[in-house]
């Protein structure tokens, strides 16, 4: 406990201090070559049932609520949305329309038979296709990147593609598991967009994301209802307990 703490503390210094990320930070590229076959893998073997636990899922309900109180009606993109588990935590949001793109067919197969009764009434979909390589003509008014920006490869250069997906006064959302080695990234992240509002969740089992909604730089970005802007000054601007709505039924 007192090394997980250590350890924290160090990764959200870190955050304030690009000098210390590049310290820390891990010379090894982005994985962005691994294939839809790894991928695959990773599912058929039950690595990512996890995050089907209500434990694993605090920072998708924060970054479900930043981007989902913007306003009604909104049109969604989520890149890397595996079998769609970011989606339970968005949908109370009432989205007009939803789309989901991975590149691993097995955790689309999957969404795709989750999702079923959505999918026939037309109000959500997911391709499968690579992130790095998919385009196009719609637009949408907030693109997600939950885990898996990190695994991108050029971190500004996908942004930069993604932000031609984007109505004007759209927005982005990222979340990213906290470690020394996504710390730089998280840099390229804030050098490439503005940040509106962000926050790092952390649980009671020692697992912290930095979560954030943010806009192209220079755009008009977005306001509360109130006209209210919440644009920060600074990358992190908060730090929030992890609240667990559903602890009796934890598996």
């Amino acid at each position: 406990m007192t090394f997980m703490r250590l350890r924290r503390a160090i990764e959200m210094s870190a955050l304030d201090r690009p000098w210390l990320g590049q310290l820390l930070m891990s010379r090894r590229p982005a994985p962005s070559s691994l294939d839809a076959t790894y991928w695959d893998r990773q599912y058929q073997q039950g690595v990512f049932d996890r995050l089907h636990h209500s434990n694993q899922r605090h920072h998708h309900r924060l970054l479900a609520a930043l981007i989902g109180e913007t306003g009604d009606d909104r049109r969604f993109l989520e890149v890397g949305c595996g079998e769609g588990v970011f989606y339970r935590s968005l949908k109370p949001y009432n989205p007009a329309s939803y789309l989901g793109v991975d590149i691993s067919p097995e955790a689309i197969a999957s969404a795709q038979e989750t999702y079923a009764k959505e999918i026939a009434e037309g109000r959500l979909g997911f391709e499968t296709a690579k992130a790095e390589d998919w385009t196009t003509s719609e637009r949408f008014d907030c693109i997600v990147f939950p885990e898996c920006i990190e695994f991108m490869g050029d971190v500004a250069g996908v942004l930069k593609t993604y932000s031609a997906f984007l109505a004007p006064g759209g927005t982005m959302g990222v979340s990213m598991w906290l470690n020394a080695d996504r710390v730089r990234r998280w840099w390229r992240i804030v050098e490439t967009l503005d940040v509106i509002e962000s926050a790092v969740v952390s649980s009671d089992w020692g697992g912290a994301w930095i979560v954030a909604h943010l806009r192209p730089k220079g755009g008009e970005g977005w306001s509360y209802a109130e006209g209210y802007c919440a644009t920060t000054s600074h990358p992190i601007s908060r730090i929030l307990p992890a609240y667990d709505p559903d602890a009796s039924t934890k598996k």
